[in-house]
């Protein structure tokens, strides 16, 4: 076996970082050495699965970063940011799945991520299905002059529109605009959804849900629908752990999963 991959988990006691946690440890190449969360500070990464691994959740990340290859961090847009420059500072390739970090902040990561040559992934999405639908809706957008975004996720999800839909759009609307309703009356505000580049994005909150979306095109006498679902966060585990493994040797910052997908 070759070269054993260290990592830690930022928001480790989290749904995410729980999961992530508890893949990394599945794997034979990798070794998590570092568990990062306030909340649950002190306890067992792995008590909640009822088989303590020896790997203690801590609340100070610049004592947690001293043996880590890779941190991926799974935490909120506000405290993400922190997190990842600490992590740039120490040397430590990043994994993000976090989503609605500020433009600014987005900035300051990929400035530091370029001085220090430590490569920076943020993917909106980690789920593989899911990464093909933004890939195959850019490529639909071609074809199309209208197009909306509908993104349904569980009632904890507290950012809008989702980071994947978000980016869908950006992708749809690279090099044109598309076509919207004029003058069209709203009765109720928000009822059309946002708008980037004139696709409109519409996002549902639910419990019972985990992360779906679905991406409609509508062209003379036909619309073309293109749907995923991610039904458990299991979903996202290859990605991520696709993610650990070609990150290293990378460098600055790097948006989207399929810049990985080679």
């Amino acid at each position: 076996m070759g070269e054993v991959i260290r990592v830690a988990v930022s928001g480790a006691s989290g749904r995410m970082g729980q999961e992530v946690a508890r893949t990394v440890r599945a794997q034979a190449d990798m070794r998590l050495v570092a568990a990062i969360d306030v909340a649950g500070a002190g306890s067992d990464v792995a008590q909640q699965d009822g088989s303590p691994c020896g790997v203690i959740v801590q609340s100070d990340i610049s004592k947690a970063l001293g043996e880590t290859d890779v941190m991926v961090d799974f935490t909120r847009g506000d405290v993400a940011p922190a997190n990842i420059l600490a992590a740039v500072r120490a040397g430590v390739a990043c994994v993000v799945g976090t989503t609605g970090i500020a433009a600014d902040a987005m900035a300051r990561i990929g400035e530091a991520a370029r001085e220090k040559s430590v490569p920076v992934l943020v993917a909106p999405n980690f789920a593989l299905g899911a990464v093909l639908m933004m890939r195959f809706a850019q490529e639909a957008a071609r074809f199309y002059e209208w197009a909306e975004i509908i993104e349904m996720h569980h009632e904890n999800k507290i950012d809008a529109p989702s980071g994947t839909a978000l980016r869908t759009a950006e992708l749809m609307t690279s090099d044109k605009t598309f076509q919207s309703i004029k003058n069209e009356t709203e009765k109720l505000p928000g009822a059309r959804g946002a708008q980037h580049g004139g696709v409109r994005i519409h996002s549902v909150r639910l419990p019972g849900l985990v992360a779906h979306q679905q991406v409609m095109l509508g062209g003379s006498g036909e619309t073309l629908t293109l749907r995923h679902d991610s039904m458990s966060r299991v979903s996202f585990m290859p990605g991520v752990m696709l993610a650990i493994r070609a990150i290293r040797g990378r460098t600055g910052l790097i948006v989207g999963l399929e810049n990985l997908m080679h």
